[in-house]
């Protein structure tokens, strides 16, 4: 389908008069008409009904107009993917993490966009459990996550982005005298709540032990957060999210003193996707 005569299409269409729609493009009319005749012969229907006075649409005609806009909107975002694809200066580039996590990762983001400000950036809070099928199916580029919650995946590229550990958070007036940091026995004794998509290699190390005595498990961080707010127990969460979204007096952060909680923050992408903007991001988030 010729996507100018597409253009001449819709505007006919919302003149309804072929002598306006050739003044708009700075045409003539003949000229107009041929265009229209070729787009009528390239599709096999009559789009307009055409008089003296009047220009009417077929009900062809209407079925067209109203996806007329859809499709050259369609052609105009393919196009601009095609411009990120070669040059990363423009296009978009869609982002997924966990909530908590894209506040930490907003100055980058804001880095990005100054360097590059005709990509559309976004970065999405989505469900743990969805991170990886989100890249596997092409609905974000890039999913920041924890490299120990990313399945096995061929067709998945994972990227060491920073390093972090996770350190156990409590209200400021829960009532724990123990030492800081705070050894993995005290925290055995504690009431933990954990979001349920998030297993860290330290709880699975008291669990293996039998060393947990309480551990509730909650729908997510924020969830977790709110119930150590209350004072019904302590949770243990990347220091990242502490420091970037609930680092204020409400709470108090110990760090553990035996047992090694590091983890790597990695961003996650499909081995096929080569796109320049992604590429661009990668090395300016590893800096």
């Amino acid at each position: 389908m010729d996507l100018m005569a597409l253009r001449y299409f819709q505007f006919v269409a919302i003149y309804r008069n072929f002598s306006r729609a050739a003044e708009h493009f700075y045409i003539g009319q003949p000229a107009l008409s041929r265009q229209i005749a070729s787009l009528e012969r390239s599709l096999g229907v009559q789009l307009f009904v055409r008089d003296t006075r009047n220009v009417s649409l077929t009900d062809a005609g209407n079925l067209l107009f109203e996806h007329c806009d859809l499709l050259l909107r369609h052609h105009e975002n393919v196009r601009q993917l095609m411009e990120a694809a070669k040059s990363g200066a423009v296009g978009q580039l869609g982002i997924a993490t966990v909530a908590n996590f894209g506040p930490a990762f907003a100055p980058v983001a804001k880095k990005f966009a100054a360097a590059y400000p005709n990509v559309n950036t976004r970065i999405d809070d989505i469900p743990f459990d969805d991170l990886c099928d989100s890249i596997v199916h092409g609905v974000y580029d890039l999913a920041i996550t924890l490299d120990f919650g990313v399945p096995h995946n061929d067709l998945i590229v994972q990227r060491t982005i920073s390093t972090d550990h996770f350190v156990v958070v409590m209200s400021h007036d829960y009532p724990y005298t123990g030492p800081d940091p705070m050894p993995v026995a005290e925290l055995a004794r504690l009431p933990l709540i954990v979001p349920r998509h998030v297993d860290p290699p330290v709880l699975a190390k008291l669990r293996a032990a039998g060393q947990a005595t309480s551990v509730e498990l909650v729908p997510n961080t924020h969830t977790a957060v709110l119930r150590v707010d209350l004072g019904s127990g302590v949770t243990i969460v990347p220091k990242v999210m502490i420091d970037s979204s609930h680092r204020d007096f409400r709470f108090r952060v110990f760090e553990l003193a035996d047992a090694d909680t590091r983890f790597d923050i990695v961003g996650i992408y499909r081995k096929d996707n080569e796109q320049q903007t992604l590429a661009n991001f990668l090395t300016m988030i590893s800096q």
